[in-house]
């Protein structure tokens, strides 16, 4: 454990949440196309407002920007297989870290100490996944920049470039959405419009493993990005604490999906109680 918490908070580096970063900014495309061919399908008025005009956007753009599109692939795959060693081993540190985080937590379940902190966190549950969901979002505003005459932390930007920011963007308010899927209802139980898993519980495996995965490649990202921001200038150390404000948003991420869990368990209890006779009472019981 303490070789884990050394290689990951200490010599992991930056690589982590970059690798993270970027494998969700590659999915953002499917998933923005998933998105829009169930509006057409699910939503009449939306259908013709979003949906459509959204499929059609992304289809004349792609062809105008093809070639842009093709640079940005080329881009991945060469990065991929040049750092893939690098890249799988910063997976197998943030999955054991996550998977030891777990056994932490399950070895610590049942106490008084552990019940006490978790009556804290589900008080606070609301407040606390709020200000994890503003973690993503100063990098996903400076991001979008790039499609404009003005970007910031960017100069002499070509078309792939600002495609790209484009896309990591996306990915982090998709990050900060489902963030807020915490404490939302269809947090709980899939949404209509989820082809295949409309109106079913949503597992609590789903939200919390890459919700925790989330949190851990931020907690071991906090040491490295505060000694890189201390070889910096003041005003180039605050502009980068703020854009990659690893520092509260891991630890809140962490927080916010213990509360989430610790709530859907309390739930679930809630619902067996009530569902078995032993402890509801037999139908017509009085109960005084």
């Amino acid at each position: 454990m303490l070789q884990l918490v050394v290689l990951g908070l200490v010599l992991q580096g930056t690589g982590p949440l970059s690798t993270m970063g970027y494998l969700v900014a590659m999915a953002m495309p499917a998933a923005v196309v998933v998105l829009l061919v169930q509006v057409v399908r699910r939503y009449r008025v939306a259908r013709w407002t979003i949906g459509v005009p959204g499929l059609a956007l992304l289809l004349v753009g792609g062809f105008v920007a093809r070639d842009a599109l093709a640079g940005i692939v080329r881009m991945l795959g060469a990065g991929l297989a040049e750092h893939r060693a690098g890249l799988l081993l910063s997976l197998l540190v943030l999955v054991t870290g996550t998977l030891w985080a777990a056994v932490g937590v399950q070895a610590l379940a049942g106490t008084s100490a552990a019940a006490r902190a978790t009556g804290w966190v589900l008080r606070h549950r609301t407040a606390l996944t709020v200000v994890a969901a503003t973690g993503p979002l100063p990098y996903a505003l400076v991001r979008l920049t790039w499609f404009t005459p003005w970007p910031q932390l960017g100069f002499d930007l070509d078309l792939s470039t600002r495609i790209w920011g484009l896309t990591l963007s996306s990915g982090a308010w998709l990050g900060a959405i489902l963030t807020l899927g915490l404490i939302r209802p269809w947090g709980e139980v899939f949404p209509r419009w989820m082809p295949g898993l409309a109106g079913r519980r949503v597992p609590v495996a789903a939200a919390a493993v890459p919700g925790g995965l989330i949190a851990v490649t931020l907690i071991f990202s906090i040491v490295p990005m505060l000694v890189l921001f201390g070889s910096q200038t003041p005003t180039q150390a605050v502009v980068g604490a703020l854009v990659f404000p690893c520092w509260y948003w891991g630890p809140a991420l962490a927080l916010a999906v213990w509360g989430y869990v610790a709530h859907r368990v309390r739930a679930e209890r809630a619902v067996g109680r009530t569902q078995d006779p032993a402890l509801a009472g037999a139908p017509g019981e009085r109960r005084g």
